[in-house]
């Protein structure tokens, strides 16, 4: 198989990326490659675009979208929250992922980061936290334009238990680019102290599988984290989602989701 590869090219346009493959455009839902991890509870999808995801097994949750986890990754949450043209532009970039996952969405930003020699401060909240020998199931060196951020990411995660206990775990790429994990139930992690983000990227599974991280009270801690001039955006556009976030003080968009996949996603800005 093809794996997805990324053109290394970011800018101030808001152009969609060339990828290889590219992702069909909506089409009926096909029956899609699975294989198994060293998890029982994981299994591996290969996605429409040709990145690879997880599913937990015996269920719908998956990790992204079957239609394109590479695509969706980088059109709803790179694109969709500015990253990528702050990041072109040069600008220091603070960003707070809600549901680290499978890593994809950090490695690729931190890979935009280096092209363009951008200082970036990455925070993501995470409660299972996956393994570096997981993560090698899912060829995660496809999702970036070099090998250096993956390979270094996975060292430092093997540093660590397979397992790993709540608390904050800090990854020093190099001395412009710094990841911090928290293993933590967002609901009771405070980011009081922290200074404000440029972009939150809102990445939990689904309010069917985790009804209590898509509620007000979230969405209130969320706005108290991100400047007046950022962005939250998200793969769900559901109507109580939508209602959530305006009760916490967000103004909703409704824009086209990525080529293939959900026909609307969400970015969300502070009112």
């Amino acid at each position: 198989m093809t794996g997805w590869k990324p053109i290394p090219r970011v800018g101030k346009q808001d152009a969609y990326p060339t990828f290889y493959p590219q992702p069909s455009p909506r089409m009926p839902i096909p029956v899609r490659e699975t294989f198994p991890t060293d998890r029982e509870d994981l299994i591996v999808q290969v996605t429409d675009d040709g990145s690879l995801t997880l599913v937990r097994a015996g269920s719908d949750d998956a990790f992204h979208s079957g239609c394109g986890a590479a695509s969706e990754t980088w059109h709803v949450y790179l694109r969709n929250c500015g990253v990528s043209e702050r990041l072109g532009l040069r600008k220091p970039t603070r960003v707070l992922e809600i549901g680290l996952g499978t890593s994809m969405a950090m490695l690729m930003t931190l890979d935009a980061a280096v092209a363009q020699d951008t200082v970036l401060d990455y925070v993501a909240v995470e409660t299972d936290w996956i393994s570096a020998a997981t993560l090698q199931y899912l060829k995660p060196r496809d999702w970036t334009s070099r090998p250096g951020p993956v390979d270094t990411y996975l060292h430092f995660r093997r540093s660590l238990p397979e397992k790993v206990p709540p608390g904050t775990y800090r990854w020093r790429f190099d001395a412009r680019r710094n990841v911090t994990i928290e293993v933590a139930d967002v609901r009771q992690w405070s980011h009081e102290a922290e200074r404000p983000f440029d972009a939150i990227y809102y990445d939990p599974f689904c309010c069917e599988s985790a009804p209590e991280l898509w509620t007000s009270d979230c969405f209130r801690s969320m706005r108290r984290a991100i400047r007046d001039t950022g962005k939250l955006t998200t793969y769900s556009c559901s109507r109580p989602v939508r209602d959530a976030l305006e009760q916490a003080g967000w103004q909703v968009q409704r824009v086209p989701g990525p080529v293939g996949g959900k026909r609307e996603v969400i970015i969300a800005s502070p009112v």
